[in-house]
């Protein structure tokens, strides 16, 4: 009978860990994205630093936010928010899960 509370308390411990990377990025937030006039400056208070930002010509900007979480004995969920920017508003956006 003890072995069986010892082996469910650590399959519960364990499955219990997780790791995550980046800041989750809420559906709430990319609802307040609006296409051609939501700035680099409100994102940034939305979702923090992009993790990484790639300057195109003509004024045009891709930056990508992403946040990854890692569980023990499960599957890992990913997101990525990438947002296209014409002349500093928003162009377009993507929220893909995996």
């Amino acid at each position: 009978m003890n072995k069986a509370i010892i082996f469910s308390a650590i399959i519960v411990l364990i499955s219990a860990c997780s790791n995550s990377v980046g800041r989750n990025i809420d559906a709430d937030g990319v609802q307040q994205i609006h296409k051609g006039s939501t700035t680099r400056a409100e994102l940034i208070s939305l979702f923090g630093q992009p993790d990484t930002e790639t300057p195109y010509p003509d004024g045009q900007q891709l930056l990508m936010w992403t946040y990854s979480e890692a569980r023990a004995m499960d599957t890992t969920e990913g997101k990525t928010l990438t947002v296209q920017m014409k002349n500093g508003r928003v162009f377009s956006y993507v929220l893909s899960k995996s």
